[in-house]
């Protein structure tokens, strides 16, 4: 017979709805954005039909994928100041990388923790994977795309990048948040940043990093990444959004 979704499985998915601020119509959409492929290996009940229906979360990514660029391409094309296409293809490129979607999936869905996935995926660390996450991040903004339209998706994607649609957007022409967070972090409080991991998970093939950034004592920002690197850059991201709220 024709698989079909259980929501029993799906025990993390109304969390992520209320960090997502979007009420779901029609909750299949949903729960098929957080369904890994993975998890159908082996399974006998999936017919001819229902493989060809393909009820994980590759064909809403695809959409996603299409959505978070039109919205990001809108708001840059707004942007005081007149932006170059050059310029404003590399400062897309920067806000919806594969890390810094990963890296929203993470601290303000926390996609991982709903997401259903295989024996094989899950024993492999497929929770922290940063390639994962941003391919769920996206499947899950196609999601509310198909449920609620053009419009709910806009205001939930300008909602989850916030930080990155705000401010001056030639910040992400260089790319490096390290230097960013460090020059402001002296202009405005005359101490330099540093960075430490606390934390890493994964087999040795496919190891995650948390790093934190500091001044002096204090944590500013705190990043998974799929290296100390990619780690330490997102951590400064979050802190030059911080950073942001102090008065000039």
């Amino acid at each position: 017979m024709l698989w079909k979704i259980q929501p029993s499985r799906y025990s993390g998915a109304a969390d992520v709805e209320a960090r997502l601020g979007y009420k779901f119509a029609k909750r299949d959409a949903l729960y098929e954005s957080l369904t890994h492929r993975s998890a159908f290996v082996g399974l006998d009940e999936l017919t001819t039909n229902a493989l060809q229906h393909r009820p994980w979360n590759e064909r809403l990514e695809f959409l996603g994928d299409s959505v978070i660029s039109l919205v990001v391409s809108e708001c840059l094309l707004a942007a005081d100041g007149a932006l170059s296409e050059g310029e404003m293809s590399r400062i897309r490129a920067a806000v919806v990388c594969e890390a810094n979607l990963a890296r929203i999936a993470r601290e303000k869905l926390d996609i991982s923790s709903a997401l259903v996935l295989g024996p094989s995926e899950l024993a492999s660390g497929g929770r922290e994977k940063t390639s994962l996450l941003a391919d769920a991040l996206e499947a899950v903004l196609g999601a509310v795309f198909t449920d609620g339209g053009w419009e709910a998706a806009r205001r939930v994607v300008q909602s989850l990048l916030s930080d990155e649609l705000t401010g001056n957007p030639r910040r992400f022409l260089d790319g490096d948040a390290k230097t960013a967070f460090q020059e402001l972090a002296q202009e405005k409080l005359r101490v330099t940043p540093t960075y430490a991991v606390i934390s890493e998970k994964g087999p040795a093939h496919q190891k995650a990093f948390e790093v934190i950034a500091r001044l002096g004592d204090e944590e500013w920002g705190r990043a998974w990444g799929a290296s100390k690197k990619e780690a330490a850059q997102l951590a400064a991201r979050s802190a030059l959004s911080r950073m942001k709220e102090l008065s000039p």
